[in-house]
């Protein structure tokens, strides 16, 4: 995890190193009850309720590769 800070605004990065995500499954992933696998693990309510907590604060969430493989959780905020 890590965090920058660039004016009124600041980025939060939740690194998971596990397997990663296709596109296809990254632009679902926010969708409530939705799991990438099968492995019956997980309500799939959590990016759901990240993303919207986020919103509501007028920042925005996304999900992109990670360097070396898994999932980087970009969550930015606005600072002030």
């Amino acid at each position: 995890m890590f965090i920058t800070i660039s004016g009124s605004s600041g980025e939060l990065h939740v690194l998971d190193h596990g397997p990663s995500m296709i596109a296809e499954q990254r632009e679902r992933a926010f969708d409530r009850f939705w799991c990438a696998g099968k492995s019956g693990t997980g309500s799939g309510l959590g990016l759901a309720i990240v993303k919207r907590l986020v919103e509501i604060d007028e920042g925005t969430v996304e999900l992109r590769e990670a360097p070396g493989g898994g999932l980087d959780v970009a969550i930015h905020l606005r600072t002030s």
